[in-house]
């Protein structure tokens, strides 16, 4: 974070909590979205493979499970919905980070 910030609110006199509130929280907030989304990567990632591991029910289990008994159906259902509850997780992360993050001045591309 930018120390220039933090002496711009010493100058206004803001408060301990008003220098996190208005200046170290916004300023860092972006960094804790990219973090959390990058953990939500491993998070899934790391699920998937506890559960192929050892686990007696859940998508992972299922997963071997079809494997074991020669189902392929099974196999890409599991898979399938492992990458969509990926994809529903990241985008409400997303969607929340965008509602917090409103006022960051960034580029947006038109489709």
């Amino acid at each position: 974070m930018d120390r220039k910030l933090v002496e711009v609110g010493r100058v206004y006199r803001l408060s301990g909590l008003q220098l996190v509130r208005r200046i170290f929280m916004p300023a860092t907030l972006p960094a804790y979205f990219v973090g959390l989304r990058s953990g939500l990567g491993l998070g899934w990632m790391f699920v998937v493979a506890a559960e192929i591991m050892g686990a007696n029910k859940g998508l992972g289990f299922l997963l071997v499970d079809g494997q074991m008994t020669g189902r392929p159906q099974t196999i890409l259902a599991s898979i399938l919905l492992f990458a969509v509850l990926g994809q529903l997780t990241d985008a409400l992360l997303s969607l929340l980070s965008r509602r917090l993050l409103r006022w960051q001045d960034t580029h947006r591309v038109s489709h």
